[in-house]
């Protein structure tokens, strides 16, 4: 049986598995003197980071409160950056289109998989 104790732990390891990750990625390419995609890395883990803080914030023994409190914090975080996005593709700016989208997608990957773990939750 699956309750809160379970996705706060898996959630949780999940996150951190994250950022282990992306630290390691961002060392290797900085030894490999590839500065622009550790950078790009740089702002998956910030990302990572951000919502691993909503997340600890979030917390609560309903699982509905939580579900329903962290996911509002992808709402209101994200949001601006898809309008950031939206100008600057109109007005050319590609560099900040991709870092946008790059937060975006590290965004949705952390959504998802929260949303992955809360719907094997055993609910009454």
């Amino acid at each position: 049986m699956k309750d809160i104790i379970w996705l706060k732990e898996n959630y949780l390891s999940f996150l951190r598995e994250e950022q282990e990750d992306l630290r390691k990625s961002i060392e290797d390419l900085q030894k490999q003197e590839c500065v622009d995609d550790a950078n790009l890395q740089k702002i998956r883990l910030n990302i990572v980071e951000i919502f691993n803080k909503m997340f600890n914030i979030s917390l609560s023994d309903s699982p509905i409160a939580l579900r329903e409190k962290y996911l509002g914090f992808f709402q209101k975080i994200t949001e601006p950056w898809y309008v950031n996005k939206e100008k600057a593709q109109k007005f050319g700016d590609e560099n900040e289109a991709i870092i946008e989208d790059i937060k975006i997608q590290e965004a949705e990957k952390l959504k998802s998989q929260f949303v992955e773990c809360y719907n094997q939750l055993d609910i009454n």
